[in-house]
């Protein structure tokens, strides 16, 4: 056996994640083979041996060849997984030893058990779960099974509602201006590309059927809305997607006291375009823009997980408001991917992300994140925050960057230069010496610290850079 690669120092403190994990040593190597099977299942992920638990304690592992030997074979028999072995140097002196996993393309048992990585933990995978890998490794999507109901001998679905599919049907009417309601539903959804085996697939149960929770027990939106921890009020929104889309922005509507803005609309709005007639009609005044949380709810339905029976959840607060939906980020897509202007498209429902492109409610595949940040800039507001959180995404709208809780990220002269953009709507290094009294390096590291927590962002080179607020139009 070769000896393991030498990667660069590490650098402490460390801190367990979904990708990261410590052991002191291989004794418990039990524990090290189900935290390998996990990462496999999950997104991949790396088992530093010789850190212990805290992760800033270095103890140091640094096997020899045979032992090195028995811990790859361990894995490779047990597990039939191939680790990338590295040692890396620490800064006390001593070596950590890494064994890394990439995420399998089909599930990895470990003593008839299938593990998953959560947060800094590993938890069983649930029935719902595991049945969900099975078909993705088959090539299927869930979407895309067939159901159990045989269209009738006129063509049709009891199941079906007819409303659904004409509603449908006269959004998409650019897209598929063929297609008739007084059509048989099995010819409009085979048009439609959701008919497998002479049966509709899921996708088309949960876009048009009565009672689509019977399809996915998690289907439906759950709305809260708080004031100081509090419930104040919340709804639950079952029915057709196409429906529980427009049903959540009414009930937002509601809960976040939409006024209007009485004048000329097109003055209001920025919209020349309006008639006449338009532009005296009423302006809405959403405390966000109206664009985002559609675009937030339409990717929340697309791209959830319709294998668990969590439903989407949207949680109103008088700052803020967030969108969770279960299932996080699929494989090949980051966080930081989110925020470029196109990155790759993963869809875990492709058949569901068609429909609603057909519907114009999807306009290109990979930009519905960007519009988010572009509306939010262009209303002034505080970019949209992405996060996995709890086996889930989440994005979190904010009126303002000035919350308690943010605030409280920041230092004294932090928090005097954040009051002085919003008053002159930009800052330079030499202003914020000037209003703090903060030494040339210092000012650099605090401004530095405001970007990387978004409260500003840098534009310009050399002697023009300034900063803006996050959100500000450039």
């Amino acid at each position: 056996m070769h000896p393991a690669g030498t990667a660069c120092m590490l650098s402490l403190p460390l801190v367990e994640s979904e990708i990261l994990d410590f052991k002191r040593d291989w004794s418990g190597s039990q524990r090290c083979l189900q935290t390998l099977a996990a990462f496999a299942n999950t997104r991949g992920g790396t088992l530093l041996l010789g850190v212990e638990d805290d992760g800033t304690t270095v103890g140091g592992f640094d096997p020899s060849d045979p032992e090195e030997r028995r811990i790859v074979s361990s894995v490779v028999d047990l597990l039939r997984l191939t680790p990338e072995v590295k040692r890396i140097p620490a800064p006390n002196g001593q070596v950590v030893f890494s064994l890394t996993v990439r995420s399998s393309p089909t599930l990895v048992p470990f003593q008839g058990r299938y593990l998953t990585r959560v947060g800094a933990s590993n938890r069983d995978m649930t029935p719902d779960e595991i049945a969900r890998r099975a078909v993705e490794s088959s090539g299927q999507t869930w979407d895309g099974l067939p159901t159990s109901h045989p269209f009738g001998l006129d063509g049709n679905d009891p199941h079906l509602s007819p409303q659904a599919l004409a509603e449908f049907l006269a959004l998409s009417r650019s897209a598929v201006p063929y297609a008739d309601p007084a059509d048989p539903q099995r010819r409009t959804l085979e048009n439609l590309g959701l008919v497998r085996e002479g049966r509709p697939t899921r996708a088309a149960l949960l876009l048009f059927a009565r009672r689509p929770q019977d399809t996915s027990s998690g289907t439906g939106v759950q709305i809260a809305q708080f004031r100081d921890g509090r419930l104040l009020q919340e709804r639950v929104i079952d029915g057709p997607l196409l429906r529980q889309v427009g049903e959540t922005l009414d009930t937002l509507r509601v809960f976040l006291g939409v006024g209007y803005d009485i004048g000329d609309r097109a003055l209001i709005e920025g919209r020349g375009e309006l008639s006449l007639l338009e532009r005296v009609q009423r302006a809405e005044n959403w405390p966000y823009p109206l664009a985002a949380l559609r675009e937030a709810v339409v990717n929340a339905l697309i791209h959830r997980d319709y294998a668990t029976a969590d439903r989407t959840q949207v949680r109103v607060e008088e700052e803020q408001l967030s969108i969770w939906s279960p299932g996080g980020l699929m494989p090949g897509i980051s966080l930081q991917d989110l925020r470029q202007p196109r990155h790759p498209s993963r869809r875990r429902n492709p058949m569901l992300a068609d429909a609603f492109h057909t519907a114009g409610l999807v306009e290109r595949w990979g930009t519905g994140t960007t519009r988010m940040l572009r509306t939010m800039s262009e209303a002034g507001l505080p970019e949209p925050e992405f996060d996995e959180d709890s086996g889930g995404f989440r994005v979190t709208f904010r009126q303002s960057v000035l919350s308690d809780d943010r605030m409280a990220l920041l230092n004294g002269r932090q928090q005097q230069a954040l009051r002085y953009v919003l008053q002159y709507r930009s800052i330079t290094n030499a202003q914020y010496r000037e209003l703090t009294g903060a030494p040339e390096r210092t000012a650099s590291l605090d401004l530095k610290k405001m970007v990387d927590l978004g409260f500003l962002i840098r534009k310009g080179k050399g002697r023009d850079v300034s900063y803006l607020l996050t959100g500000s139009p450039q």
